[in-house]
């Protein structure tokens, strides 16, 4: 995954200008099984440079259901999975070891996770409309229950300012709303 730069280059169009150095050369890839385990591998493009960690594949045991969404917090270096009866976990790596650091069981299917790009926020978006903003912690900063019509939220992101989150519903509508809980527009 690439690295998004501090701040547009010098130019005057305030567009980035990526170079190779400023993508990631090395990093943790996961997946998430039928079977509710999580494979963690630690990948690199630079063999033969340096030693690579004593151990670089993990499987993550915990959930009882198929994983059906894996998402990285690269910032904070932590892991979020769900599975399919809408079970997430967050792990993180400590002293060689992948632990669970919280567990969230609302009981519905998870439609989509994103981490904000600083990594301190997490959108959870649930298939009957609920809608969380919690922090990279676990401690809730705000949730609502969306009036859906009769769709389903499909999709949830950030902005590139970590300050709307963006909803798409099955019907071809987006939602805006800032991160403090305020809708700003429906799009349909």
């Amino acid at each position: 995954m690439g690295k998004v730069p501090d701040s547009p280059s010098g130019d005057t169009t305030g567009a980035w200008k990526l170079s190779r150095g400023q993508y990631y050369s090395e990093g943790w890839l996961a997946c998430g099984n039928h079977k509710g385990v999580v494979g963690v591998t630690f990948t690199t493009s630079h063999c033969n440079k340096y030693e690579p960690p004593q151990r670089c594949n993990f499987n993550l045991r915990g959930h009882r259901s198929p994983v059906i969404l894996v998402c990285w917090n690269e910032p904070y270096q932590k892991l979020a999975t769900c599975d399919s009866q809408g079970i997430i976990f967050v792990w993180i790596k400590h002293e060689g070891r992948w632990s669970i650091e919280l567990i969230n069981d609302r009981n519905a299917q998870v439609t989509d996770f994103a981490w904000s790009h600083d990594g301190r926020m997490a959108l959870i978006c649930y298939c009957d409309g609920f809608v969380l903003v919690g922090s990279v912690a676990g401690h809730r900063y705000w949730s609502t229950m969306l009036n859906l019509d009769g769709t389903l939220i499909s999709c949830g992101v950030w902005d590139p300012g970590d300050d709307k989150v963006v909803f798409g519903k099955t019907d071809g509508q987006l939602i805006v709303m800032s991160s403090c809980y305020v809708c700003l527009i429906v799009c349909r």
